[in-house]
């Protein structure tokens, strides 16, 4: 589609990665039906979505902002290199969302503000400074890692809450690692450590998973789906190792992170939780059909 011919809203939605936000939502939904175990505290849990929301999309458009140059080479027919939106736009939209994303945070309590600080110090450090080091793929774990931390955190953090959120850090550092290969497809081994993490991460789930897996079936059966898709798309990627074979790939495991926080509901929480999550699903695959995620 030709930009000129454009709503200007359909630039900052594409700006923003708007279809991945959802992954950001099924963070935050997933982690507040464990910790209440679907006695939905609906203020909360409200404030806490807008605050994601918020710190999600100020993160992508800051990243543009950062990679305004190499995207004048690599992406020029993305918003800023375009000329659909101003640079200077987007690092005030940046800068004002994460802000809206620590505000609403604080009206839930002291704890959510202070997480959600370190979500946008998170942010800043991967878009400024780590983004194309493998020190920037454990700072986008780590931004995950605190997204749910920040669904869980209206009410007290246990030590089980920490070590339950583990396997949203190691798959997202596992999916960062291949996303530094998406422009240009150099070092196929990079896919190994990216099975290994998200096979890891399956593993964890089992372990931690406080009913045997033996009489909890169905989690077993969508862990096993799980890595069954992920580990096929893999294999296809390892053999046409490519620029847009990666970019779809990528696609798959980043909209995935909607299927672990289900599994994490499913394992920890309400079963009817995992539902919920898992329709978040749905509108970010249609988003997904008209721009862009990555």
């Amino acid at each position: 589609m030709n930009t000129t011919q454009r709503h200007p809203l359909i630039d900052y939605l594409q700006l923003v990665r708007a279809p991945a936000v959802f992954t950001a939502l099924s963070n935050i939904l997933a982690a507040h039906l464990i910790i209440t175990q679907g006695e939905i505290a609906w203020p909360q849990l409200l404030l806490l979505l807008g605050s994601t929301a918020a710190l999600y999309t100020a993160g992508m458009a800051l990243n543009d902002w950062f990679d305004y140059k190499v995207d004048l080479v690599e992406r020029p027919q993305r918003p800023l290199p375009s000329g659909s939106i101003e640079r200077q736009n987007a690092l005030f939209l940046g800068l004002e969302l994460l802000v809206i994303g620590i505000g609403l945070a604080a009206y839930a309590n002291i704890q959510s503000m202070f997480i959600a600080i370190i979500i946008a110090l998170l942010v800043l450090l991967y878009d400024g400074l780590l983004k194309r080091t493998l020190l920037g793929s454990l700072n986008m774990g780590s931004c995950r890692y605190f997204n749910w931390l920040l669904g869980f955190s209206f009410l007290p953090l246990t030590g089980d809450l920490l070590i339950i959120t583990l396997p949203v850090f190691i798959y997202i550092t596992a999916l960062t690692l291949l996303s530094r290969e998406e422009e240009q497809a150099r070092h196929r081994w990079v896919l190994i450590l990216t099975a290994v993490g998200i096979i890891a991460a399956g593993l964890l789930i089992f372990l931690l998973a406080p009913v045997p897996i033996q009489e909890h079936p169905l989690l077993a059966l969508g862990i096993v789906a799980g890595l069954f898709i992920v580990s096929r798309h893999l294999l296809i990627t390892y053999r046409d190792f490519t620029p847009a074979r990666i970019a779809a790939t990528i696609k798959l495991l980043l909209f995935g992170i909607i299927l672990l926080d289900a599994l994490l509901v499913l394992a920890f929480g309400p079963w009817w939780g995992a539902l919920a999550v898992l329709s978040l699903m749905l509108p970010g695959k249609l988003l997904a059909r008209f721009m862009y995620v990555t």
